[in-house]
């Protein structure tokens, strides 16, 4: 390294230097509170934003990656200093110095596991690095140096307030049951009462399209880690129901809690925490003229409560268009049988792969096809959600006009092939039921992202024409 005064020029003061490395330190600290805030799931941020936690989730990251910075240049600075005034092996023995070193190597560390490819293919090594080192970093930091204290004493109260936030939203449920999905491969469906919970989640306060997280006592890992959505209207049914599609980690372990040779299990003891997510601040649907859902697998189980509590308020089916890509049809039997005959007239339903193909209803002879290769999953919680490949969904090769294959109860139209998002949303955005433009509309998605990027860009074109659209695409970018 060059000499300070080849750094700062002939007349740069010793003190200047000190100054500026300590000042990076101290801007890094007292970010700190404003970082441990945007982790909870319901903050003061969330309240005047109107933004969920995994909506502030990207902030989070962010304002991480600039402490990270202010903190690096600080430890960098001060080495730099160490070695040029021959003080590093004598200062390298002083407490301070010990903890600023341990305090780095921290900040380092969780930001190499917050690489998103890294963080994606191992997240409960992830979650647990992050949770461990983010309670560990403040005594570190509280010791380290005085004048970092007032940030690392409200940082400290913010992450109690966090451990307080989670523990009372938890309920305990008794008996939930889980069982495999028939025809299915890897699908499987969680139903969880309200009667008997030590909290009394029918006063809770659901909203279609929200999610929970579960932990299960009698599982070894009982840390909180994925969110599942809430596939059907809770105060209304007074249950809630999931549908969880079998991967690695925590659905796997679900899976095999049911044991072998069995497709139910019972009395089934859980937690919950929840109910969250971005639908608490939807606006009223009812003054859309046009609603379009989209979703790929058991990302419908995001779109299709939404679909449905809009339906029983009055809104006409005919302004919604609910579009369905699936593997094959036996993943959608689970929602199909729950439909009304009024819900299921506005549901397109596009088969993207082989496998076999059942009647919900109950009629009809499976029949097994040519099996398509391929598949990807939702980004962290897509893959909990979705076994369509992301290149067949953001294609457009299939009409969205082509002939149904099979007819569900009579209403529910089912496609081979993959939906072609332009004609759909052209489709959608030129027509309307009494014959006039649609002048404010709405599309929801949720999906593998790209399905979400296919549909961003066609609602994109009709955005620079002047159409008022409320978009959103359901997914966590953990």
């Amino acid at each position: 390294m060059e000499p300070l005064s080849m750094v700062f020029g002939p007349g740069c003061v010793l003190g200047n230097y000190l100054h500026l490395t300590k000042r990076f330190g101290i801007i890094g600290a007292s970010q700190l509170p404003l970082h441990y805030l945007l982790a909870l799931k319901s903050s003061p941020i969330s309240y005047l934003t109107r933004l969920s936690h995994e909506e502030l989730n990207p902030y989070h990251r962010a304002l991480g990656r600039i402490i990270l910075i202010f903190f690096s240049l600080h430890a960098s600075f001060y080495l730099n200093f160490f070695i040029q005034q021959s003080l590093l092996t004598k200062r390298i023995r002083d407490p301070d110095v010990i903890l600023g070193v341990l305090a780095i190597t921290i900040f380092l560390l969780l930001g190499t596991t917050a690489l998103s490819w890294l963080r994606r293919r191992y997240y409960f090594l992830f979650f647990v690095i992050h949770v461990a080192t983010s309670i560990a970093i403040l005594p570190i930091l509280y010791f380290h140096v005085a004048h970092l204290r007032i940030y690392i004493l409200e940082a400290t109260i913010i992450y109690i307030l966090l451990i307080v936030q989670r523990n009372i939203s938890i309920a305990k449920i008794p008996s939930a049951t889980l069982s495999h999905i028939p025809l299915t491969n890897n699908l499987l469906s969680l139903t969880i009462p309200f009667i008997n919970s030590t909290s009394n989640l029918s006063r809770r306060n659901f909203h279609p399209g929200q999610h929970i997280y579960l932990s299960f006592p009698i599982h070894q890992s009982r840390l909180r880690l994925n969110p599942f959505t809430i596939a059907n209207l809770p105060q209304k049914t007074n249950h809630i129901r999931l549908i969880l599609r079998t991967r690695n980690g925590t659905t796997r372990n679900l899976s095999s809690i049911i044991g072998p040779n069995k497709t139910t299990r019972t009395n089934i003891p859980l937690s919950i925490e929840g109910p969250y997510g971005a639908a608490a601040n939807f606006p009223d649907f009812l003054h859309y003229d046009r609603i379009l859902f989209v979703a790929g697998g058991v990302g419908a189980t995001f779109t299709l409560p939404i679909y449905q509590s809009l339906i029983a308020r009055g809104l006409d089916a005919s302004k919604m268009r609910f579009v369905w890509a699936v593997k094959n049809e036996s993943d959608a039997a689970w929602a199909v049988e729950y439909l009304s005959v009024e819900e299921m007239s506005g549901v397109e339903i596009y088969t993207t792969g082989g496998g076999r193909r059942v009647n919900p209803a109950g009629s009809g002879t499976p029949r097994k096809e040519k099996e398509v290769e391929g598949g990807i999953e939702l980004q962290q919680r897509a893959r909990l959600m979705s076994d369509i490949e992301s290149s067949d969904l953001g294609a457009t090769t299939s009409s969205s006009s082509s002939a149904p294959l099979l007819d569900m109860s009579s209403s529910v139209k089912i496609f081979q092939g993959r939906p072609n998002f332009s004609a759909i949303i052209n489709e959608v955005f030129s027509a309307n039921p009494d014959a006039s433009p649609p002048t404010k509309l709405a599309v929801l998605v949720c999906g593998p992202a790209g399905m979400g990027a296919a549909l961003r860009r066609e609602v994109g074109v009709w955005i620079g024409r002047g159409k008022d659209v409320w978009w959103h695409n359901e997914g966590f970018g953990w």
